[in-house]
């Protein structure tokens, strides 16, 4: 009777360990399929997360008794995520400036309307949370003056290396946040108003 109740209590417990380390497995087995998963939804897909956009505004207008400036502009941007923290794409700007000389005698003020635009690719990376450090190269037509003989202005093209950072607020994956970030001019000051970097603000989407 003894030896009946001992293999009976035996069985009971060799089964209820066989359920248990199956049931464990089967968990940690789920675990890892959603980690999978979840990794893998984060960065596969345009709406989950492998593109992001983003913009900035360029608005300004300066004026004096010898001449008045109005520019308005856009900076658009479209980042591809390699992985979770490097992105690469292109970066675009366009802008509309409209300048007029003040004439001191009968003759009517001088006014030029033109546009400057820029383009190039660049790179981000995620430091550490909001951090990031970025990169491009840029091409750049600018009017550089005034043609005395034409009365038309005068542009030039321009190729730029800038490397800087920025910090992001916000944002994520579907989701919108502000960036600012500082850019440092890589080449040497070619005109008078070259600035030694350049200080940008804007927003983006899923980064």
């Amino acid at each position: 009777m003894n030896k009946s109740l001992l293999f009976l209590l035996l069985l009971i417990f060799s089964c209820s360990t066989t359920a248990f380390a199956q049931t464990s497995e089967e968990e940690a087995q789920d675990d890892l399929d959603y980690y999978n998963n979840s990794t893998t939804s984060d960065y596969s897909g345009d709406r989950s997360g492998k593109l992001w956009y983003g913009t900035g505004a360029i608005l300004g207008f300066n004026s004096n008794t010898v001449q008045s400036n109005f520019v308005l502009g856009l900076t658009p941007i479209v980042g591809y995520k390699l992985n979770n923290w490097l992105s690469v794409g292109p970066r675009a700007g366009i802008t509309y400036n409209r300048i007029r000389f003040a004439s001191f005698n009968s003759a009517p003020d001088e006014k030029y309307s033109f546009i400057e635009w820029s383009a190039g690719p660049f790179a981000r990376a995620l430091v550490y949370r909001g951090i990031f450090v970025h990169a491009e190269y840029s091409v750049t037509s600018e009017a550089t003056g005034i043609d005395q003989n034409t009365n038309e202005v005068v542009k030039s093209t321009r190729f730029t290396p800038f490397l800087g950072a920025g910090l992001q607020q916000g944002g994520g994956i579907g989701a919108t946040g502000f960036e600012v970030l500082i850019l440092f001019r890589l080449s040497q000051a070619e005109l008078i108003g070259d600035r030694p970097f350049e200080i940008r603000t804007g927003i983006n989407y899923n980064f």
